[in-house]
């Protein structure tokens, strides 16, 4: 009987190690899964932003339209100028003196390159806009608006900020990675997003940031450069 309960025990605690090993090993590959998710969600969100900065230099303002975004990047140019700084003496008609001034001089456009490839280099247009997830593309978010300002107390002195944002949602990112870790990286605020959402800009502040940590902007980094070798 002592050896049937003793052959008992053997199995239980054999039972909990594997259990327990199993709950360290699942947490462990969470952990790394969802900082290379997130990796791949910010870099698409940047590609956005980078291709809304570009548009609103040409358009003079941002675009909700994904159709629109990506014409443009697959059909737009860009031109590289030389610029130089320089200064000089400048007559000042208040002052009546010769003041000196810096100012910039362009001299000559170098070469003209496309907005895809400034953009995404050798990278492929197809998952612009997406976020290529285990094989499912997670469709951005995007939101163009702007805000009239007063600026000072003159109230004719109106000053409009331009705001964009462009999101996905972090739980649908994660997902297939264990709901119960899920559930716990959602509330968790010493998250690499500390949010319910991935984004860059704001639909409040004129910026193109993204919210994430530099924990994420490292890997996309290692990523970058793993590809460029």
């Amino acid at each position: 009987m002592k050896n049937i309960i003793k052959i008992a025990l053997l199995i239980l605690a054999l039972f909990l190690s594997f259990m327990i090993y199993r709950s360290v090993d699942g947490l462990v590959n969470f952990n790394q899964q969802r900082l290379v998710r997130y990796a791949i969600a910010a870099e698409q969100l940047q590609d956005v932003a980078n291709a809304q900065r570009l548009y609103r230099v040409y358009k003079g303002e941002y675009t909700d339209n994904l159709d629109s975004l990506k014409q443009y990047l697959n059909e737009g140019k860009i031109y590289m100028i030389n610029r130089k700084d320089s200064s000089g003496y400048v007559y000042d008609e208040r002052k009546r003196i010769d003041v000196m001034k810096s100012f910039t001089i362009i001299d000559t456009i170098v070469s003209q390159t496309s907005v895809k490839d400034s953009i995404l280099g050798n990278r492929s247009v197809e998952n612009f806009g997406f976020v290529p997830i285990e094989g499912k593309n997670i469709p951005i978010e995007m939101y163009a608006s702007y805000v009239d300002r007063v600026v000072g107390t003159d109230s004719t002195n109106v000053q409009r900020d331009h705001l964009f944002k462009a999101s996905v949602s972090k739980r649908a990112v994660l997902a297939g990675l264990g709901d119960d870790y899920i559930n716990r990286e959602m509330n968790d605020e010493t998250s690499a997003v500390k949010a319910d959402e991935i984004q860059v800009g704001s639909d409040r502040r004129p910026t193109l940031e993204g919210n994430w940590s530099s924990e994420v902007d490292r890997i996309m980094k290692d990523k970058r450069g793993g590809l460029n070798k």
